[in-house]
């Protein structure tokens, strides 16, 4: 009996090898990672043209679709790498605002500029200036990638007590950059009182 033991039992070892032979259990370095990619691009341009076979339309279709989202996806990661390469090499502040080289300070750099009547400039030293606050205060990672709103998006998620003062900021901030592409004074000292409470704060 103890020999139909051992037989079993080799037999057992036996078969499992054989199982774990196959190409489906090898997960050798043969398999690289750009190998893995490739496979689930495959695997999913088959489930997206699992019942079009018979329409060349849509099968174009869905090719343009994967051919758009991969072109959105280099384009973004070859932005952020220019950004990033841009902002060091110009040796500019962190998130994106650039300003005067050498000019120190941002809050003091958009005190200076408001009173040169640079009121454009002296808003983007602001927002400047709260970005150094809130990494500051609130550990906040700086990226030039990163935009106004990610950064509330951040403060929001981290349920920060800047957050009410930074939104408010960012509501006036991106309809003077994006909306009028110019500040007044007024504006500017709407801005300022809105930044003194979180730079100052």
């Amino acid at each position: 009996m103890p020999q139909a033991d051992s037989l079993n039992d080799q037999a057992l070892r036996d078969t499992i090898a054989a199982v774990f032979r196959q190409r489906a259990y090898d997960r050798g370095l043969r398999e690289t990672v750009l190998d893995r990619i490739l496979a689930w691009i495959s695997e999913m341009w088959r489930r997206l043209t699992g019942g079009i076979e018979d329409t060349p339309a849509l099968q174009m279709a869905g090719l343009a679709v994967l051919v758009l989202a991969l072109l959105a996806v280099i384009g973004r990661v070859t932005y952020i790498a220019h950004a990033s390469r841009l902002e060091r090499a110009e040796g500019g502040r962190a998130g994106g605002v650039r300003l005067a080289r050498g000019a120190g300070d941002p809050w003091t750099q958009a005190q200076a500029l408001a009173a040169a009547g640079q009121f454009t400039e002296a808003a983007h030293a602001l927002y400047a200036a709260i970005l150094d606050a809130i990494a500051r205060r609130e550990r906040v990672r700086l990226h030039p990638s990163k935009t106004v709103g990610d950064y509330g998006r951040e403060l929001r998620r981290r349920s920060s007590a800047l957050f009410p003062r930074y939104r408010d900021f960012a509501r006036l901030y991106e309809v003077v950059v994006y909306g009028l592409g110019r500040c007044d004074e007024p504006r500017y000292q709407r801005l300022h009182a809105l930044a003194s409470e979180i730079v100052g704060g």
